[in-house]
C-alpha cells in the first residue's frame, strides 16, 4: 500500500475531515512507528472515499457535529489530547447508538489496517 498524497475524488466529500484525523490518531496502537501510522490513516482515508456517498454524508455530518467542541477549542489553542482520547474511549460505550456506531466505524478501520499493514 502507497503512503503517497491522497487525490479526492472531484465532487466527492473530502475523505478525512479534522476531527476524524483526531479519532483515528486516538484509535491507533501508541505501538506504531510514524511510518506504519501515515499508512493507516492513508488505508482510513482511502476507506471513507470509497463509502458510498449517502454513508460518506451520514459520517461527515457526525465527525462535524461531534467534533465542533473539539475544533473550537483547537482553534484557541486550548484542545487536551489526553482528555479528547478519554472523550472518545467513554463514546465506546456510549448508551446513544450514532455516537457509539461511529467509534465502531472508526476503530473497525484503523484495527484493520493495523495488521494488515503489519503484517
Amino acid at each position: 500500500m502507497s503512503t503517497g498524497e491522497f487525490q479526492p475524488t472531484p465532487g466527492k466529500v473530502q475523505p478525512v475531515l479534522w476531527f476524524e484525523r483526531q479519532v483515528v490518531g486516538a484509535l491507533m496502537s501508541p505501538k506504531l512507528d510514524p511510518e506504519l501510522r501515515v499508512a493507516v490513516e492513508y488505508y482510513v482515508d482511502q476507506t471513507l472515499q470509497s463509502m458510498p456517498e449517502h454513508l460518506r454524508a451520514g459520517v461527515a455530518a457526525e465527525s462535524l457535529a461531534f467534533g465542533a467542541s473539539s475544533r473550537l477549542k483547537a482553534a484557541l489553542g486550548r484542545l487536551d489530547p489526553a482528555e479528547l482520547a478519554a472523550r472518545i474511549e467513554g463514546w465506546k460505550t456510549s448508551s446513544i447508538d450514532p455516537i457509539r456506531q461511529y467509534v465502531r466505524l472508526l476503530q473497525s478501520l484503523v484495527l484493520f489496517a493495523e495488521h494488515e499493514l503489519v503484517a
